[in-house]
């Protein structure tokens, strides 16, 4: 791909609307798929509209489309044929792209869609509101025309007997994938490997001993959540609607990720490379990681029971322990167990039940909302004193 310059300006050149544009890391990834539509797939470049604005076919929208591809019925009137949704070479494509593609196509009505981030690109073929996966063969215009495409086959993740998860390569995937971190004692794999099969997939039923209402489990899908540190977890999360302390509903996700040990990188410095029980919630679009719990140093293994005990001081960035520790007091004294946060007792070397699971996923849930409801109050706090 050709870089131009104007001065101390790179510049890049845009096929479709014959134009230099600024470059950019997105810009770059556009330019590259553009080639691929144009010379790969045959596609015409005046059948392709980069960077549409649907108030063009929704007034009301604000929205923005990546790409669009065109094509003309019989009558010479113009359909959107593709829709595609482009991120950074850097950042990781997850259903949260694929969902904001969707709600592009709620407008431009496209019988397909596409994600890429200039490594990787899917085409999806749209089924009622169901984005079917296609193969990742690159199909001509006149193809994708006439519907001659073929469609991939996930294997969905389902729940594992406790030989498979405790099953040596299995284990070794896990932590190959990042599941699992480079410095986390290697007798707590197996566990964490079962912990995580059964967040991920196990069956969840809904009790009434808590505040909060687990409204509905969503199941699994790969999403991405930052850190205050600036370093991201992405992959497999299981997802809940829950109502919270304020009577309000939000998606909340639950995963595990592990972290590469490092000695002296000049970011992180020295980092021991642990596994991490996180939990993040989306409000209205809007995601923040509320725990991040490091089960290396939490989990705690106990020989007379056989068993993990989870526990958590209340950590959070921005506040003492004990702030956090008085606001579960307060709303949820039951999670409180010899002045540490008790998120529930394991087995160390057996298949998690059900109800042990979905206790465990609702202790975890809880204290979730406790720590959203902390955030809350202090945002207010800052807003007060702005004013």
């Amino acid at each position: 791909m050709r870089i131009y310059k104007q001065g101390r300006k790179k510049l890049i050149y845009d096929p479709c609307r014959q134009i230099l544009l600024q470059f950019t890391p997105e810009e770059e990834v556009r330019q590259k798929i553009l080639q691929v539509l144009i010379e790969e797939m045959n596609i015409p470049r005046e059948s392709i509209s980069t960077e549409f604005n649907l108030n063009q076919v929704d007034p009301t929208s604000k929205q923005r489309a990546d790409i669009v591809v065109w094509h003309k019925d019989r009558n010479g009137i113009e359909h959107a044929l593709i829709v595609l949704e482009l991120k950074a070479k850097h950042i990781e494509l997850t259903d949260h792209t694929l969902e904001q593609v969707k709600s592009y196509n709620k407008i431009l009505n496209a019988k397909y869609l596409g994600i890429s981030n200039g490594g990787h690109m899917q085409l999806y073929e749209m089924n009622n509101d169901e984005a079917v996966p296609l193969t990742n063969e690159l199909y001509t215009y006149s193809e994708l025309l006439k519907g001659k495409v073929e469609y991939t086959r996930y294997r969905e993740l389902r729940r594992l007997p406790y030989e498979l998860t405790t099953y040596d390569r299995y284990v070794k995937y896990l932590f190959n994938q990042n599941y699992i971190g480079e410095g986390t004692p290697i007798e707590m794999h197996p566990f964490i490997s079962e912990l995580q099969n059964y967040i991920l997939c196990g069956e969840f039923i809904k009790g009434v001993k808590y505040q909060v209402e687990v409204i509905q489990d969503l199941s699994n899908g790969i999403f991405s959540y930052g850190n205050a540190s600036g370093g991201r977890f992405s992959g497999y999360y299981r997802s809940f609607i829950v109502k919270g302390f304020d009577g309000k509903d939000y998606v909340y996700r639950i995963g595990i990720f592990g972290t590469a040990l490092l000695v002296g990188d000049p970011v992180y410095g020295n980092r021991g490379g642990n596994t991490y029980l996180t939990v993040a919630v989306d409000k209205s679009g809007l995601s923040t990681n509320l725990l991040q719990l490091n089960l290396d140093q939490f989990c705690m293994y106990s020989e007379e029971r056989s068993s993990y005990e989870i526990i958590h001081n209340g950590r959070r960035n921005g506040f003492k322990n004990q702030q956090v520790l008085e606001k579960v007091k307060l709303f949820s004294p039951s999670l409180l167990v010899e002045g540490k946060v008790s998120l529930g007792s394991l087995p160390a070397h057996n298949s998690i039940s059900v109800l042990e699971g979905s206790e465990f996923i609702e202790r975890l849930l809880e204290y979730a909302c406790v720590r959203l409801q902390l955030m809350s109050k202090t945002k207010k706090r800052r807003t007060k004193t702005s004013k």
